[in-house]
Order: structure tokens, then sequence, then C-alpha cells
């Protein structure tokens, strides 16, 4: 009986473990690996703190081997040249906001996107209205003849021509179609082959119309993303630029009601300028200069403490810079996706062969001309952006002020 009871005692216990031991397992691996993440955690904010700790000293250090003189000759260097850095950084702010939509570049586009007779040598309308006509959807011809007058009334259409761009054309081939079907429930002698014969041969050239569309959906909700990301920089350089402005000694006005952001500080940036620095800083020296002609630089570092403020925390101007330079950066790569996009919507109507001729040029030629004139368009927006806004110029001017704190 006592075999009999250890033999299932054992049996239960192996039972108990089998069921429990993939439980076990997992339990212990997840402990395992979140006791591996609180150490990759710790180890990360200690090597913060030594980095942080390791730059105090330097900086320490640093101070500890610097005269007095060097202290001040830095800070006025530092200011004379973050009074250059906000001018150009709210120069170039304005002006990419200003370039983010080019009409030129964009009113090309816009005719590709256009059902009246553009650029690919063809108008979508007439198409609509020569393909109905070709394929006699209706057999009496009073009744064809009404439904190319819905079909041009369709046009004029203000609902139709609500939305911009491409899918006005996407819209009226598809306000077409339905005419025709809904016509052919109506009506039991109309051919539905021929309505599907007429709603194939429009796709060839919707498919171009979509691909359009959604490069041109695409570019606008990236610009609006792209000047909604300068306009916060912006805001937030108009902040740091208050704060250093009134520890100099310089105390901006309020924007007025009726002023725009770009006006406002266009406006303080023709008054907060290198040569007011100077006087600001002529003025500091001036309240430490004995009767011999000495500047007391030890006395002025100790009690200027906005002045050392403003030098010590340079280096968060230099990553509104950055910020600055990445929009920038990020912005022509999304320029160059919408025109890799656009280049695509034209391949797409060359193989789908509703390109035609114009003139005297085949269609060949008026493809490879969309091209060019489409490259030629973006490479005079990217010129002109580039020729308003030198980004090297930001680069060298932010990296030439010497972020270093003065304790």
């Amino acid at each position: 009986m006592k075999k009999l009871f250890s033999i299932l005692s054992l049996s239960f216990i192996t039972i108990s473990f089998t069921g429990t031991s993939q439980v076990y397992s997992d339990s212990v691996l997840l402990n395992i690996q979140r006791t591996i993440q609180t150490i990759k955690n710790e180890n990360e904010n200690l090597k913060s703190r030594i980095e942080i700790q390791s730059s105090s000293l330097n900086d320490i250090s640093k101070n500890q081997n610097l005269t007095d003189r060097t202290k001040w000759e830095k800070i006025k260097s530092n200011l004379i040249k973050s009074a250059e850095v906000y001018d150009i950084l709210s120069d170039d702010l304005i002006d990419l906001k200003s370039q983010v939509l080019n009409q030129d570049y964009q009113g090309y586009i816009k005719k590709l996107s256009s059902v009246e007779k553009g650029p690919l040598g063809f108008s979508f309308e007439e198409v609509i209205l020569k393909t109905a006509e070709s394929k006699a959807i209706f057999s009496k011809k009073e009744k064809n003849e009404r439904f190319m007058t819905v079909l041009k009334s369709l046009k004029d259409s203000p609902i139709v021509g609500l939305i911009p761009y491409a899918s006005q054309a996407v819209n009226l081939s598809t306000a077409a179609v339905n005419v025709a079907y809904a016509a052919g429930v109506q009506d039991k002698k109309v051919n539905f082959t021929k309505i599907k014969e007429f709603e194939k041969e429009l796709q060839r050239y919707t498919g171009f119309y979509n691909t359009l569309d959604k490069a041109n959906l695409t570019n606008q909700n990236s610009s609006a993303q792209t000047v909604a990301l300068l306009e916060a920089l912006q805001l937030d350089v108009l902040e740091k630029f208050k704060k250093d402005a009134q520890k100099i000694g310089y105390h901006p006005r309020d924007i007025r009601k009726d002023e725009t952001t770009d006006d406002y500080f266009n406006d303080l940036m023709t008054e907060y300028t290198v040569d007011l620095m100077k006087k600001r800083i002529a003025e500091v020296e001036g309240k430490y200069t004995s009767k011999d002609g000495k500047i007391n630089l030890g006395e002025l570092l100790q009690n200027e403490l906005d002045i050392r403020h403003v030098n010590n925390n340079l280096d968060y101007l230099q990553g509104l810079c950055n910020r600055f330079i990445g929009i920038n950066d990020q912005y022509f790569d999304l320029e160059t996706r919408y025109f890799d996009q656009v280049k695509q919507a034209i391949n797409v109507a060359k193989g789908n062969k509703i390109i035609e001729a114009v003139g005297e040029k085949s269609a060949d030629m008026v493809y490879n001309d969309l091209l060019n004139e489409l490259g030629a368009k973006k490479k005079k927006k990217d010129a002109a952006i580039k020729s308003s806004i030198n980004i090297n110029e930001l680069k060298n001017k932010i990296d030439s002020v010497d972020i270093y704190k003065i304790l």
C-alpha cells in the first residue's frame, strides 16, 4: 500500500512539474530580461552622470587656468557672434517658410493634374466625351446625345471641382461611369459590355491621375508639417532671444496685434545688431574702469551674472540652429521624394500610352520634355532656396561661438 502511495505521489509531482515547468521557465526568463534591462538603464544613467561630472571638472580645470582677461575676451567674442547668429537664423527661418510653396513649381505640377489640355497633350474631359461617343453605350441616338450632355455638365459641377489637383479628374471619371451604370439600370437596352469598355479606357488615364494625386497629397502634408516645424522653432528662437536680449540690456517691444511673427522678428533684428552689442559691452566695461583706464575684470566677472548666464547658455542657441539645419535637410529630402513621385506618375502615363503628340513633337518627345522641364523647375526652386539660405554660413557662425561656461 505504501509502495502504491509512493508511486502515486511521484506521478502527481511529475505531472505537476510538467504542467508548470514551462510557466516557471517563462517567468524566470522574464525576470532575467527585466534584471538585464534594469542593469542597462543603471549603466546608462551612471555613464551620463560621469560624463556630466567629467564635463564640469573639465570646465573647472579650464577656468582655473584662464585669466580674467581671457574669460572676458571669450564672453565678448561670444556675445557679438551670438548677435550675428540670431540675425542669420531669423532670416533663414523666414526665407525657408516663404520658399516651401514655390508657385512656379507647384503651378507646373498643377497643370499636369488639370482635366483641360495640359503638358501631356490631351484634355481629359475631351477623352471622356470621345470615349463615350465611340463606345455608343446607348442604342438610340437621342439617349446617347442626352448622356453626352450630362457628361459635359459634370465638368462644370461645383461638387466635382471642389477637390483640387488630380482628384478632380478622378471624380469626373467616377461620376461619368456612375451616370452610365445608373442609366443602364433604368434602360434594359443599355449595353453593359460597352460601359465596362468605357470604364476600362478611362482607367488608363485615372491610373496616372491617382499616382499624381498621391504625390500631391503627400507633398501638401509634408509642406504643412515643414511650416509647422519652422513656426514652432521660430517661437522657441524668439523666446530664447527675448531672454538673452533682456539680460544684455535690450528690452524688445511686444508684438502688435496686426503684426506677423516674421515682421516682428525682422523689426527686432534691425535694432539688435553687432553695433548694439559692442555698445552694451563698452557700457559694462565702463562701470568697472578706474580713473587710470584699467578695467577691474575680476569684479566685472563676479557682478555681471546676467552676461555670464547668456554666455554659459549659448549651447541652447546652438541646439536651435541644429534644429533648423535638420528641418532644412529634411525638407530637401521630402522635395526629392515628391519629385520622384511626380516622375513616377509621368512614367505611368507613358506606360498606359496616354501621352499624346503635341504639334511636331511625338509622344516620346513630349515625355522627355516633361521630365526635363520638371527637373529644371525643381533645380530652379532648390537653387532659390540655397541662394537665400546659406546653411554653411549658419554652421560656420554657430561653430565659431566658443561654447564654454565661465564659472
